[in-house]
């Protein structure tokens, strides 16, 4: 706020000095010629501005001016077009004409007063009685001066996302947006809203909004937000619309509507079928053999698909599979071998399999899952123990036949 007020100030001195001088006549001006420039239309710019500007030159002395030379001090920032000399034949005494000019700004020029100093040398003609026609050389060197306002211009340069490529049914992807202000004004209370369409929703509360006090001119700023992604999202591009709130160096709140697009990627997708077993029945202390069917649902190739069992300590062995390539649409069985460890109980056991594959060079992953179950043993102990019972018998039937057939032999004998 300074700076503009300071601009201001310097702004208002300059168009004071030259109505002043246009106004009120120095006291020897009856007696020399004098070259002052009395206006400047128009004086405010802005930066990469190409204006064609009227300079009022006036004489403002009782004696003529002669081969009237203005030779403009340009400077990096604001300068003319052309020639920066201008030649004016004559101006006779309390006369004017105007001239013009064209002025180039800079583009990346800041807000400001640019003054441009005028070398003017011209000859002054006067009379005597006694020296008759007097030419005396003569210099002068005003100054115009030009308001420069900057522009604060705000646009999306880059966005990025974490991962790279976006998915169906993921959460959390975070997403950056590169706010540029390419203008000569800083931005300041920068705030950027994202509004997020189907099939992106907000991932968490406040994840849609960022903010920043300032872009400076010519900086950039990185903006954050994370997005999740609905279940069954089509791949392809979708536009989603941002704004931009912002203050400007007259402390005016600006809006902008903007947009970003982001690209959801093709991708494979697997559907666990229905486990079984070999035996059918598991129950503790069983070895046995699983067989999970993977399809791939998706909408892509997966390469170098490998399943891992994840389940409960009490069942080991075997829990990896390779299942190589699965194409979009077709099947395969992931086969596990395990042991039901003694101490395993009756009951349903959620069991998590997870599916990794790769999509190029990106490894991919998911899980799923399906119910091991393990029955009660009790009714196969109690056969078991039958068995054993009647074996047990029949054993003692054959001692005791043996024993008598012997006892009768020794009778015999």
């Amino acid at each position: 706020m300074l700076a503009i007020e300071l601009r201001k100030v310097i702004l208002l001195i300059a168009v004071v000095t030259i109505v002043t001088a246009a106004l009120v006549a120095p006291l020897n001006a009856a007696t020399d010629a004098k070259i002052v420039i009395v206006d400047v239309t128009p004086t405010a710019l802005a930066p990469g501005d190409i204006k064609d500007v009227s300079l009022t030159v006036k004489n403002q002395g009782g004696r003529d001016a002669r081969h009237i030379i203005l030779n403009f001090q340009n400077g990096d920032d604001v300068s003319l077009i052309g020639s920066s000399t201008v030649h004016l034949a004559s101006l006779n005494a309390w006369c004017s004409n105007e001239i013009p000019i064209t002025i180039k700004v800079n583009d990346e020029i800041d807000g400001g007063a640019y003054p441009i100093p005028i070398k003017v040398t011209f000859d002054e003609y006067s009379y005597s009685a006694s020296e008759g026609k007097v030419i005396t050389p003569m210099n002068v060197t005003p100054t115009i001066v030009f308001n420069v306002e900057g522009i604060t211009t705000l646009e999306v340069a880059d966005v990025e996302t974490n991962p790279p490529e976006l998915r169906e049914d993921s959460e959390n992807n975070d997403l950056t947006v590169l706010i540029d202000n390419s203008g000569t004004a800083k931005a300041r209370s920068v705030t950027v809203k994202i509004v997020p369409t189907s099939p992106f929703t907000e991932a968490y509360s406040g994840s849609t909004s960022d903010f920043t006090d300032e872009i400076a001119a010519r900086k950039s700023h990185r903006f954050v937000f994370a997005l999740d992604i609905e279940d069954s999202a089509k791949e392809g591009s979708y536009t989603i619309p941002i704004t931009i709130d912002y203050l400007d160096e007259a402390d005016q709140k600006i809006s902008l509507d903007k947009s970003i697009t982001l690209k959801i990627g093709s991708q494979a997708d697997f559907r666990v079928g229905e486990a079984t077993t070999n035996p059918a029945a598991i129950t503790r202390g069983t070895e046995f053999r699983i067989n999970v069917p993977v399809k791939n649902i998706g909408n892509k190739n997966a390469e170098a698909v490998k399943a891992i069992l994840k389940t409960k300590s009490y069942f080991t062995g075997t829990k990896t599979d390779y299942l190589g390539d699965i194409e979009q649409g077709s099947e395969k069985i992931a086969t596990f071998e395990l042991d039901a460890d003694r101490d395993t109980i009756a009951d349903n056991y959620e069991t998590d399999i997870k599916i990794m594959w790769l999509d190029g060079d990106e490894r991919l992953e998911t899980t799923k899952s399906f119910a091991l179950v393990v029955v009660s043993g009790e009714g196969l102990n109690t056969g078991i123990t039958a068995i054993a019972a009647v074996a047990v018998i029949l054993i003692v039937v054959i001692i005791g036949v043996f024993i008598y057939f012997k006892s009768k032999k020794r009778k015999g004998e």
